[in-house]
Parts: structure tokens; C-alpha cells; sequence
């Protein structure tokens, strides 16, 4: 009986052992992978035009400009990224001449555009053949009196920036160029309402979302599909609305671009907007038996 005990009791001890190293373990892993995700998702939205982000509801196909959103339904965030790799001594200053400007033919002189070597950038980053040229892949977003991006996007937003087969009437594509030394004369595909003297060059749409939320349109081939959980945040990234196309797993536009895996187990991921700000959290969980072991943290992007 009294080895029955003391068998009893050495159990119970190495029970509790076990459930508070799980706990702890699983603690400083998810301290440690939430931070992590959190600084490479602020590191991205830091080089986004601000006017650009959204939440899209990938069932209903309805997105809303981040600021509008008060509902768990607009799951998926995705935002416009500029060209920031080539703002590199003279490469791409972001400035244009208003005086040197010819707007009533659709031509812009941008100061400091190094044509060649911000296509080099492009390429090397999207893993394009040499040969893409950059009117390819990139457009122009002017930054408006605050660098939010042209205000009149609020006046038709559906139809600014091309998002899920809408009209990209704020991004301007451009079909040819004379240049001297650094300063490029761009000839605009279509003519602006307002042309600023500071402007983004885009590159990429971004989005970020949970496999669970968008799993029903995978066409992705970055990753299978078969080994995805729901609890997966995924990044997607080499894609632009204004020219039609749309992130891997959605059905609205023409699919493209990659996607990779951001984080693992994460029970929720919420953004919202506060000033010009945009604060997002991320709930990391696991439960096994009954141990259940959670972590949140939320960080700001500037």
C-alpha cells in the first residue's frame, strides 16, 4: 500500500514537471516567433503608400480602405509597397520637375532615376530574367500633400489602385523614356488629375493573411497546399492590381506572385487603424490535452 503511494506521488511530481516545461518552452518559442513575425510585417508596411491598404474579405470579395474597417470579416490585409532598395545615392531621389514637366503630353521629369539600375534592383529581387523591362513591373503613385498618396483616391476608391479587378486610375504606368545622366523624362500610359512634385515607385502589392481564410481559392505554387494548416500566416508578395493581377490564393483578377510562410500557430492576426498608424497584434496558441498555452503581442507601423 505504501508503495502504491509513493508510486502515486512520483507520477503526480513528474506530471507536473512535464506541464510546466511544455508551458514554459512553448512560452519563449512563441515570445520569440510572434516578435520575430511582428518585425517583418512592420518592416514591410514601414515602405507602403499609406492610402493603398486595405482589408479584403476573400468570401464576399469586398475590400475597404483600412480606416473603414470594424469587422473580423475583412481578414486579409494587403497594402502597395514602394521601391525603397533603390533610394541609393542618386539611383531614385522619389522627386519629379514640376517646371521641366510636360503634363499636357503625359510626361513627368523624375530627378535622379537611374532607369538601368533600378530595373537591375527590380529584377533581382522579383527573380525576373534580365530582360523584363521595369515599365513591367513598376508604376508610379504620386504622394500627395501629406505622402499618403493622392487624396482623391477618397472620392472613388474601388477604382484607385486596381485592387481584385477594379480600375487602377491612381497608378500610373509608363511606356518610354529619354534620360539624361540620372534625370529621366517619363512618358505617363495615362494622364494624372494632379501631378505632385514627390511620388512613390511601386513595385509589389503585399498581402498577409491566415490559410484558414483563403484556403478555398489556393493556386499557389510556392507551397503545397497539402502541408498548410489553418493556423499558418502567409505572406504574399510579387503581384500588381494595377495591372490586373491578384495574390495566389484569390479569384478575383488574374493570379500571380509568390507566397511564403510567415509564422506557424497563430490563433488570430488583427490590424487597425489608429491616426496614421496602423497597430496590428498577433495571437500565437497551442493546446495539447488540456494544456493550453497562448501569447499576444501587437506592435505599431509607422
Amino acid at each position: 500500500m505504501i508503495l502504491s503511494f509513493v508510486l502515486i506521488g512520483g507520477f503526480q511530481i513528474l506530471s507536473k514537471l512535464y506541464v510546466r516545461n511544455f508551458i514554459a518552452k512553448k512560452t519563449a518559442e512563441f515570445e520569440f516567433q510572434s516578435q520575430q513575425t511582428l518585425d517583418q510585417v512592420a518592416q514591410l508596411l514601414y515602405y507602403r503608400v499609406p492610402l493603398s491598404t486595405i482589408g479584403y474579405d476573400p468570401v464576399n470579395h469586398d475590400f475597404k480602405y483600412i480606416a473603414e474597417i470594424n469587422d473580423n470579416t475583412h481578414s486579409v490585409l494587403e497594402w502597395i509597397g514602394y521601391l525603397n532598395d533603390a533610394m541609393v545615392e542618386r539611383n531614385l531621389s522619389g522627386f519629379i520637375d514640376l517646371y521641366a514637366s510636360d503634363k499636357a503630353n503625359n510626361k513627368i521629369m523624375c530627378k535622379d532615376f537611374n532607369y538601368g539600375f533600378i530595373q537591375k534592383i527590380v529584377n533581382k529581387k522579383f527573380d525576373f530574367s534580365d530582360s523584363k523591362d521595369l515599365k513591367e513591373s513598376a508604376a508610379i503613385i504620386f504622394a500627395g500633400s501629406f505622402d499618403r498618396g493622392e487624396e482623391g483616391v477618397l472620392d472613388d476608391y474601388d477604382n484607385s489602385f486596381g485592387w481584385h479587378g477594379k480600375r487602377a486610375d491612381k497608378v500610373f504606368t509608363f511606356k518610354s523614356g529619354s534620360s539624361s545622366n540620372n534625370d529621366i523624362l517619363l512618358e505617363l500610359d495615362n494622364r494624372p488629375d494632379r501631378v505632385y512634385e514627390k511620388f512613390y515607385l511601386v513595385d509589389s502589392a503585399y498581402a498577409i493573411a491566415l490559410y484558414k481564410d483563403i484556403k478555398n481559392n489556393w493556386n499557389c505554387n510556392d507551397l503545397d497546399s497539402n502541408k498548410l494548416n489553418d493556423d499558418d500566416l502567409l505572406l504574399f508578395y510579387n503581384y500588381r492590381p494595377w495591372l490586373g493581377e491578384t495574390f495566389c490564393a484569390d479569384n478575383q483578377g488574374n493570379n500571380a506572385g509568390n507566397v511564403t510562410l510567415l509564422a506557424q500557430n497563430v490563433a488570430a492576426f488583427r490590424v487597425r487603424k489608429i491616426n496614421s498608424h496602423l497597430v496590428f497584434k498577433i495571437t500565437m496558441n497551442k493546446q495539447k490535452a488540456d494544456i493550453n498555452v497562448t501569447v499576444s503581442k501587437q506592435k505599431v507601423a509607422f
